[in-house]
């Protein structure tokens, strides 16, 4: 994998020049959202490759270990919510969000519904590297990456129209659409929609959410932080979105504070869940900010959480890392959660930790 990486990348974007450190030993970690050992080991690895430059020893970077952690999950076919062939919307096609951020410089790159490239990690960091901006969405995402020298391929598989086939089969249940908005009845009928216009209450319908579409295999976005040998931290997040969302649609991952979060001087967190929920409350910087005054991981993670205020059925999960390798994690609506922590001190493989969720 780190290999492969190397191709796309420059190889100094994978150690740390500035920030070598002699005599400090900082708590070096990854953890991540959901039982994805793979990944985490993935950038595990990146963070224990170190190269001679002159006389110094220099690590791999926590940036270059999250990107290479979510590329890891992005391919892997076991995964069905993260890099391409999953998650169609209703037009059957599959786009990706992915962010990274370091938390050393505070610079973020991400990308949102972009199709037709399936590096969505990497694209995200060359945003970051190689641009002043921060998010490029849709077919111009595509287009950048393919200045930045990544093949334009398809994020549609024959596994994904096949549940795209099935979906239309059930009449386009389940689906995201409020069916006093629209005519045919979205509830029971695929479109094509009109507006409807003799609505009867349409403000009292804004916070009615599907109870069946969300759930632990429909939205299972990897969020990882990790802290190097330099004591540098990072996050990086990528998914394929919530299976059947309408065309063009964005969650929390790629948005700042909302799918991800990491200050060098505190920590940082991630969530995953229910995106166009957890997007609106920005729980990963909440649960930062929290911990910035002293609150801890799991404490963090849990009163940000709190923050939600929605009615009904959701679901959504936090993980918190601090600079000094606390760890925490909280959760809703999933049953329990569980996430993945790789760490010396934990041996010398990955762990799956269980989270209890309350119901939310």
């Amino acid at each position: 994998m780190l290999g492969r990486l190397v191709t796309v990348w420059n190889l100094l974007s994978l150690f740390n020049v500035d920030a070598i450190t002699t005599n400090d030993k900082p708590p070096v970690i990854v953890v991540a959202t959901w039982p994805f050992t793979n990944a985490t080991d993935t950038a595990w690895s990146v963070l224990q490759g170190s190269t001679i430059l002159g006389s110094e020893k220099v690590w791999g970077t926590a940036i270059a270990a999250v990107v290479a952690g979510c590329t890891s999950a992005e391919e892997d076919p076991d995964i069905h919510s993260v890099g391409y062939g999953n998650s169609p919307d209703e037009e059957g096609h599959t786009t990706l969000d992915a962010m990274v951020m370091d938390g050393k410089t505070m610079q973020v790159g991400a990308v949102a519904a972009m199709p037709d490239i399936r590096e969505a990690a990497q694209v995200a960091f060359e945003v970051m590297r190689a641009t002043k901006q921060t998010l490029l969405v849709g077919t111009k995402a595509a287009d950048f990456a393919v200045s930045r020298g990544f093949t334009r391929r398809s994020s549609d598989t024959p596994e994904s129209q096949a549940m795209w086939k099935e979906w239309l089969s059930d009449h386009c249940q389940p689906n995201y659409r409020i069916p006093t908005s629209w005519t045919p009845d979205p509830s029971k009928n695929c479109g094509p929609y009109r507006p409807r216009h003799e609505m009867s209450s349409p403000f009292l319908q804004a916070g009615l959410r599907p109870t069946d579409g969300v759930d632990y295999e429909k939205h299972d976005t990897i969020g990882m932080i990790a802290i190097d040998h330099h004591g540098s931290m990072a996050v990086g997040l990528s998914t394929s979105g919530l299976i059947h969302k309408l065309p063009g649609r964005v969650g929390d991952t790629p948005i700042p504070g909302a799918g991800g979060y990491v200050d060098n001087e505190v920590g940082g967190a991630v969530g995953t869940g229910d995106g166009d929920i957890m997007m609106r409350f920005l729980l990963s910087y909440q649960a930062v900010q929290l911990m910035r005054q002293g609150v801890g991981p799991t404490e963090a993670c849990e009163k940000s959480l709190q923050m939600v205020r929605q009615d009904g059925q959701w679901s959504g999960a936090l993980v918190a890392l601090t600079r000094d390798g606390k760890f925490g994690s909280a959760c809703r609506g999933f049953g329990t959660f569980h996430m993945s922590v790789r760490t010396n001190a934990l041996g010398n493989e990955s762990k799956v930790i269980s989270v209890p969720c309350p119901s939310s």
